[in-house]
């Protein structure tokens, strides 16, 4: 049997197998704290090889497309919300990021602000953001369902581009590679499915790190209800894989 410390020695047994953890969808300064407690002593203890954060570790809600100026929001929170997501991959120190949709948020105004003053804090920020995390040497993934990719042997890591009730199923179709598996950030809802694809193909959804009741833009949605804090983690073999969860059951963090 081969046990986790085991896996955690000189890289996993000589190499054979790469260890991991994926979590993501902290949102700023609207994460919990709790979560992300019990997730930094995860890995402390699991010590894994691969840290994926799986992207919207950002919200720039006030970047969102049409925001009206008089929304009590539109500017408000800005520093706070980059100022803990800042704090967040401090703390977690990821060495890969996937740009998740609401990164992609401060790309898009870099890209598209007619008004040429909030263009350039945008662009000022995209070098922060990017130059924060090469920094740490962490690689960072674009928000592109072809480029936003992220493989490791056998397992692909993807932020996630569909929200349906299938998309954990979609996407595993769509990125596991023969017989692997596609472990999803996005959704905020625990699910693993087993796909159709030549070869098998399993499909793996997480959870978030956000605090949810904080995340009204969702109040009024049934499938809310799907959502849980949790993050994924495992190791991956040159054939084959094993993936776990990470959840809270009876206010316990459990990551067997």
């Amino acid at each position: 049997m081969v046990s986790i410390k085991s896996l955690q020695k000189s890289g996993g047994i000589m190499g054979k197998f790469e260890t991991f953890v994926a979590f993501g969808d902290a949102h700023g300064d609207m994460a919990c704290r709790e979560s992300i407690n019990a997730l930094e002593k995860h890995i402390e203890e699991f010590k894994p090889q691969h840290r994926i954060c799986l992207g919207d570790f950002f919200d720039f809600r006030a970047l969102r497309k049409g925001i009206g100026n008089d929304e009590s929001d539109a500017y408000d929170n800005l520093v706070s919300d980059t100022t803990a997501g800042y704090m967040w991959l401090d703390r977690l120190r990821p060495t890969v990021f996937l740009n998740g949709n609401h990164e992609h948020r401060l790309y898009r105004v870099a890209e598209e602000a007619a008004n040429g003053l909030v263009r350039e804090y945008a662009i000022e920020g995209v070098k922060k953001l990017e130059g924060h995390l090469r920094k740490m040497g962490c690689k960072v993934n674009p928000y592109h369902y072809e480029q936003g990719v992220h493989t490791i042997r056998k397992v692909a890591f993807i932020h996630g581009y569909v929200a349906s009730q299938a998309a954990v199923k979609h996407s595993a179709e769509v990125y596991s590679p023969p017989g692997g598996a596609t472990v999803m950030g996005h959704l905020h809802r625990i699910e693993a499915v087993h796909a159709v694809r030549h070869g098998g193909a399993q499909g793996y959804s997480g959870g978030c790190l956000a605090d949810i009741p904080r995340l009204h833009y969702a109040a009024t949605r049934h499938g809310t209800m799907r959502w849980a804090n949790g993050w994924l983690y495992g190791v991956i073999g040159k054939k084959g894989y094993k993936i776990w969860q990470a959840e809270k059951v009876e206010n316990n963090w459990m990551h067997p």
